[in-house]
């Protein structure tokens, strides 16, 4: 199966309550986009704006190569301000005003229409799956947040901008290879030329060009919603881990591919939840054997939970969060397989279905191509 072949093959839409209000000081917009990741479109708005990127908020990160809408902020912002922003593959849509900023999280749920090509037989219909973080999580075509993250929460920092800056993966494009092949060759002399204007990581490299050896400073001169996720991106692999241990020893589940190699995946309710660990893991209750497969897991990363503190740079310190291991699946519908264009001799199938916030549409979708009937019992199947 082959995933966004084109941006359109990937259309994902926020789901959210907003509360307009008639004269509140925030300027409330949906921004639809494609071929942009969000970090990148909210600034060339700013840009195109004249404005601070800082007055703008929005909820969720959304996929770069994808048709996606989702709700976004600016304080003091005008209906006119929006209304003649014109830049090419972004729209903006004035909604009215807010009270308060829009917040991380603060959509309900997310609606999909996904185009899956290259299948050899068509999607299967599943309620639940497991509810693992899925490869945009940790970088999409370069799978190193996490890496990042966890050398941030040892005090790293040098190796830490090293693996966000340096060591090219094999799915990267020749240009960025030969950049970061420069960067590392030229590692104490490094210059804002050396990168991309579109890329995030420029903005590490002009502060490094500037403030020579200052890791820190260069971590906080990223956006905000970038340089957080580095930890929450060690989170998440590590909630995945868990959640593989306990799977395996405790369901029927077949395997599909991740980043970081193949993983189970099961399709019944699991009805319990795992931790995104943080500072004040041991002040949760959990399952026994979640408990167990969590301790273990620290032990073998050499990691302990009070190194989220992250107190060489606060605002990336991270809580224990808890997370439901299966996603439900809403509103599921299927269009006929049918010729692919893209890929000669194999079938596409579109599936429209609506996400709880924080559940991965790439998921349920290897999940609906890798199952099998014969994998599972019936009764975990939900047929046409």
């Amino acid at each position: 199966m082959k995933l966004k072949q084109l941006p359109e093959d990937f259309v994902v839409k926020e789901i959210a309550d907003i509360k307009l209000s008639e004269n509140g000081k925030y300027a409330c917009f949906i921004l639809k986009k494609k071929n942009w990741a969000t970090t990148n479109a909210i600034e060339k708005i700013a840009m195109f704006l004249g404005k601070n990127l800082r007055i703008f908020n929005n909820s969720g990160m959304k996929d770069k190569n994808a048709v996606t809408e989702q709700y976004v902020s600016a304080y003091e912002l005008k209906k006119e301000d929006i209304q003649r922003v014109k830049i090419k593959d972004i729209k903006l849509k004035f909604v009215g005003f807010l009270e308060k900023p829009i917040g991380l999280a603060s959509h309900t749920a997310n609606s999909f229409e996904i185009t899956a090509r290259d299948l050899e037989k068509p999607l299967k219909r599943i309620k639940y799956f497991s509810n693992y973080y899925g490869e945009q999580r940790f970088g999409g075509i370069r799978p190193n947040m996490a890496a990042v993250g966890k050398l941030i929460i040892k005090g790293k920092l040098e190796d830490a901008m090293k693996a966000y800056l340096l060591y090219p993966f094999e799915q990267e494009t020749e240009e960025h290879k030969r950049f970061r092949k420069e960067m590392e060759a030229n590692w104490r002399n490094l210059k804002a030329g050396m990168v991309p204007g579109y890329l995030i990581e420029k903005k590490a490299v002009e502060w490094l060009e500037r403030n020579p050896g200052d890791y820190k400073g260069a971590f906080m001169a990223l956006p905000r919603q970038v340089s957080t996720l580095f930890i929450h991106a060690y989170q998440s692999k590590l909630f995945n881990e868990i959640l593989a241990a306990y799977i395996k020893e405790n369901c029927e589940y077949f395997e599909i591919h991740h980043c970081f190699g193949k993983i189970p995946m099961s399709i019944q309710n699991i009805k319990l939840q795992v931790p995104l660990i943080g500072y004040d893991y041991e002040d949760f209750k959990l399952e026994k054997a979640i408990r167990k497969y969590a301790d273990e897991l620290l032990q073998k990363e050499f990691i302990k939970p009070e190194m989220f503190h992250v107190r060489q740079i606060p605002f990336m310190e991270s809580r224990t969060v808890m997370r439901d291991a299966s996603a439900e699946l809403q509103s599921l519908m299927f269009s006929k397989d049918e010729r692919d264009e893209l890929n000669n001799g194999r079938k596409k199938q579109k599936a429209v279905f609506i996400l709880k916030k924080g559940s991965f549409a790439t998921m349920a979708l290897k999940a609906m191509a890798a199952f099998k009937e014969s994998c599972l019992d019936y009764c975990c199947f939900y047929p046409d």
